[in-house]
């Protein structure tokens, strides 16, 4: 009886994967759509530096969006923004927003270019 209801259980569970179009499959990192990029500083001297990213995620993703900074160059800033997600044709359905500090040591009057993902934005300090 009780291979019977593990079995009907399991059965179950794999038909309603196939009946919502998402669901578990191999774990996978993509790059995070992003829907928009915003640069700011603060009030403080020297002004502290900050990226507004909006991207968007599907809410079968397993997390959404870490990222990481990496300065290219002296003027160059790269932004990657990595969503997990189980299933990678999974709709976008949602949108997050995170404040990624850039720091203080930029150089007033200079341009800076910062790029995430698939997104350039410049601003001078």
């Amino acid at each position: 009886m009780k291979k019977i209801v593990v079995i009907l259980l399991a059965v179950l569970v794999i038909l309603s994967i196939f009946a919502t179009g998402c669901g578990l499959g191999l774990w996978v990192s993509y790059p995070a759509p992003i829907k928009d990029v915003a640069i700011w500083a603060d009030e403080s001297l020297p002004p502290n530096y900050f990226l507004d990213v909006v991207c968007s995620f599907s809410s079968w993703d397993g997390y959404t969006s870490e990222y990481e900074v990496t300065r290219v160059s002296n003027t160059t800033i790269e932004v990657e923004v990595i969503n997990g997600t189980f299933n990678p044709n999974c709709p976008v359905d949602s949108y997050i927003k995170h404040t990624i500090p850039l720091g203080s040591d930029f150089v007033p009057g200079v341009n800076y270019t910062v790029v995430v993902n698939n997104v350039t934005e410049t601003f001078i300090a």
